[in-house]
């Protein structure tokens, strides 16, 4: 009778040091571009709060791709953590098993990777055809900051969640927000930028349906997906 308790006690802690290494390295991330980069994360957060200072902000960005791209890594796997966590509150995944949590976690990052990668060049494309070079970059700095901006945000969230089940709606009630929270910002940014003149709201509506909602609906689909054959 004992063994039957011992090996999901030691697999749950298992499960526990894998996540404490991960949690670990975003750390680490998170310590080393905040000590490095203070200068880029103010810049971000300009760009979130329609900072103007385009030409501050443009030499800042510039050459800046490997430090966003480890913002953008550390945001998606911090938000693959925290569906993990709600996964396991659902009784969808277990949390005694480490090799499940590397699955779960490997296709959900996939899903958001390919996620914001196509929102970026779905971005690019749309504004190289029907706006301006220097607006389109403005807003894909500004999308690209918000992935970024997250990716310190949700770390203690993800962090606590991961570790305290007691507070887990209280945790992912926070995520929702905050998440409803930056997407108003981007879409309060995209109307500025693209459709503030007269007449815009109605381009800026179809605008919302092909590029924010029908993504959106897609990566729900594709989650829906996963968890049901998680959970069978």
């Amino acid at each position: 009778m004992t063994s039957l308790w011992e090996e999901p006690i030691a697999g749950r802690i298992q499960t526990q040091n894998t996540g404490f290494i991960l949690f670990m390295v975003c750390f680490l991330i998170l310590i080393y571009q905040v000590s490095r980069n203070s200068k880029l994360l103010l810049a971000m957060k300009g760009k979130l709060l329609g900072n103007r200072n385009q030409t501050v902000s443009a030499g800042i960005f510039t050459g800046q791709f490997l430090n966003i791209l480890l913002f953008c890594i550390q945001t998606v796997l911090l938000t693959s953590i925290i569906l993990y966590c709600k996964a396991v509150s659902e009784g969808i995944s277990q949390m005694e098993s480490s090799s499940e949590m590397f699955a779960f976690l490997g296709v959900t990052s996939l899903l958001l990777g390919l996620f914001i990668a196509c929102k970026y060049l779905t971005y690019s494309f749309t504004g190289y055809i029907f706006f301006d070079k220097e607006t389109n970059q403005l807003w894909n700095d500004t999308f690209s900051s918000a992935i970024c901006v997250s990716g310190v945000i949700l770390f203690f969230p993800a962090l606590i969640l991961f570790y305290t089940e007691q507070i887990d709606a209280y945790g992912v009630y926070f995520v929702l927000l905050y998440f409803i929270f930056i997407q108003t910002v981007l879409l309060y940014r995209q109307f500025v930028l693209f459709f503030n003149k007269k007449g815009g709201l109605i381009y800026f509506i179809l605008y919302l349906c092909a590029l924010e909602i029908i993504p959106l609906f897609l990566l729900y689909k594709g989650f829906v997906y996963f968890f049901n054959i998680a959970k069978g």
